[in-house]
């Protein structure tokens, strides 16, 4: 770890309120945690001086502004290689980020749960989200068969009002009509042109016993229900890319917490389709 070494009684003092890391008579002090403690003049050393150093590594700015904000909350902080270690009345891993990076799916699906990202923005403010894994489950549904179905644009008509489709569809009285994804799902020979990154994520959700609706009006790609459509719907999911952009992200977990819904992001990673719960904090 780079960083500012301190020693003798300075550093015993500032080891003792959970700064630095020892190293015999001495201690270690992150870049973050000599500038925070030369800002606050608890240190020897110009805050300039620390800064002009400090500077000269990557993303320094992001990992400060975090860290300060953290200690600001009274979270002693151990400083780790590409994320902060905080504890107060809880443990918990921070990952900071800026918000012109992308969201790293593969990487955080393999971080230790729950974490939280905390993003900076362009004015220096910090957001932080949590991250935990989900595995969404429901009530098991029997599939309706369907025949005579009629593809019209992008969804499917059957002109038979004697069938009930359930939780699947949308029945208009005269006629019912599916989405594309419903459709698929029903029939799997059916030739019809659908997004497969999306129908596998459709596809799961549904073999998970959980009744699929479009998320659209939402700005995702389905709002999901656990057991009657009667019932708010639980979760909004959406399908993401490997890096997606942060700002997607940041707009799908203010639009979920305002409607009260828990926001999932999927994605396959190396053959297995992971969900992931994200969701605003005020740490």
């Amino acid at each position: 770890m780079q960083g500012i070494r301190v020693c003798g009684r300075q550093a015993d003092r500032l080891n003792s309120r959970g700064f630095g890391r020892r190293t015999g008579k001495c201690i270690l002090l992150s870049y973050e945690e000599a500038l925070y403690l030369a800002e606050r003049e608890m240190i020897d050393m110009p805050f300039e001086d620390v800064f002009r150093e400090a500077s000269r590594t990557r993303d320094f700015d992001v990992r400060f502004f975090v860290y300060r904000d953290l200690r600001s909350r009274g979270y002693v902080i151990s400083v780790k290689d590409g994320h902060f270690h905080a504890r107060k009345s809880y443990s918990m891993d921070f990952y900071p980020m800026s918000d012109l990076s992308p969201f790293d799916f593969d990487f955080f699906s393999a971080v230790e749960k729950p974490a939280a990202i905390a993003v900076v923005d362009g004015d220096g403010d910090v957001t932080y989200y949590m991250l935990s894994d989900a595995d969404p489950r429901g009530e098991r549904f029997e599939r309706p068969a369907a025949n005579n179905m009629i593809q019209a644009g992008n969804r499917v008509f059957i002109l038979d009002d004697s069938v009930d489709f359930g939780t699947f569809g949308k029945n208009e009285g005269k006629f019912a009509h599916l989405s594309v994804y419903e459709a698929r799902y029903l029939a799997p020979g059916i030739d019809i042109d659908v997004d497969e990154e999306i129908y596998e994520v459709y596809r799961d959700l549904r073999d998970r016993g959980l009744i699929v609706k479009s998320g659209f009006k939402y700005g995702t790609h389905f709002r999901v229900y656990e057991r009657s459509i009667e019932e708010h719907s639980r979760y909004l999911v959406h399908v993401v890319p490997r890096r997606e952009e942060m700002q997607r992200v940041s707009r799908a977990v203010r639009v979920a917490h305002g409607v009260r819904k828990e926001l999932l992001l999927a994605k396959q990673v190396r053959g297995e389709l992971r969900y992931l719960s994200i969701s605003w904090i005020r740490p």
